[in-house]
């Protein structure tokens, strides 16, 4: 085993050890590993989405608890979300994601698309960047404010775009209106002529942490009629997702029992 790897590991058992959040002057006095060695290592692993950073230190990130209970909790959340996100495409006629939160970024789990749907450019598995696309705003929303600030870091922002939000404190206040008014809103911050709407979702007993999003031709989605159908056809899949996220797992038929 190289070194580094080794030192990575020691790092992911320390935090196991400790449970919760641990800061980094802790970690790097109880370890024995100085600070930017440590936090070189611990922002790898967060990239990998095996730690998390959060306000007030780091914790084992969402990826381990999938290996640690060999549950594939994104299998499951693309599982039980994707006949909701079929159902706006095909009542919308746009396309229709799924993402979450992976480290620092956002990753896309899923897709449906229409007939005259736009195809954007991204796809299932791609990460985007949190601070300008709707589904990054609405995951943005479900953290608390120290642990956004971390991921967005001091900026600026890597320009996507003339309408790319570059100051971090210009997309805290739009993840505080998605908090406020329950949808982020990507206005063409990411791709040229597309909008996107999304709305937050969370998988209880976890740190999932996602999004689910109705994306289409700013031309089309700027008519106040059809940005009110396309949200309220959005409420209420993300309201209906978020009741089977929240559905206990089906247990063995008696049958299987017997």
């Amino acid at each position: 085993m190289s070194e580094s790897a080794g030192k990575a590991l020691d790092l992911l058992f320390y935090l196991a050890r400790t449970g919760g959040e641990v800061s980094l002057a802790r970690l790097s006095r109880e370890t024995g590993m100085n600070k930017a060695t440590a936090l070189r290592y611990l922002s790898v692993l967060e990239s990998r989405g095996v730690a998390e950073r959060h306000g007030g230190g780091w914790s084992l990130g969402l990826s381990l608890f999938e290996l640690g209970s060999r549950v594939p909790i994104r299998s499951i959340v693309v599982e039980r979300v994707r006949p909701f996100l079929e159902r706006i495409a095909r009542e919308t006629g746009e396309s229709a994601n799924l993402a979450c939160l992976a480290g620092g970024s956002a990753i896309y789990l899923d897709r449906a698309e229409a007939d005259r749907s736009l195809r954007m450019r991204s796809v299932p598995g791609d990460r985007l960047p949190l601070y300008c696309t709707g589904v990054g705003k609405a995951i943005l929303s479900l953290l608390p404010e120290d642990r956004a600030r971390a991921i967005l870091g001091p900026g600026p922002l890597p320009r996507i775009n003339d309408k790319t939000l570059t100051d971090p404190e210009d997309v805290l206040k739009e993840a505080a209106k998605a908090r406020e008014a329950g949808f982020g809103l990507d206005r063409e911050e990411y791709e040229t002529g597309l909008t996107c709407m999304a709305m937050p979702l969370r998988l209880p007993g976890s740190d999932f942490a996602g999004a689910i999003s109705v994306s289409g031709p700013t031309a089309r989605m700027r008519d106040p009629a059809i940005r009110e159908r396309f949200l309220s056809i959005l409420a209420q899949a993300a309201g209906d997702a978020q009741a089977a996220l929240e559905a206990p797992a089906p247990g063995p038929s008696p049958e299987a029992g017997a």
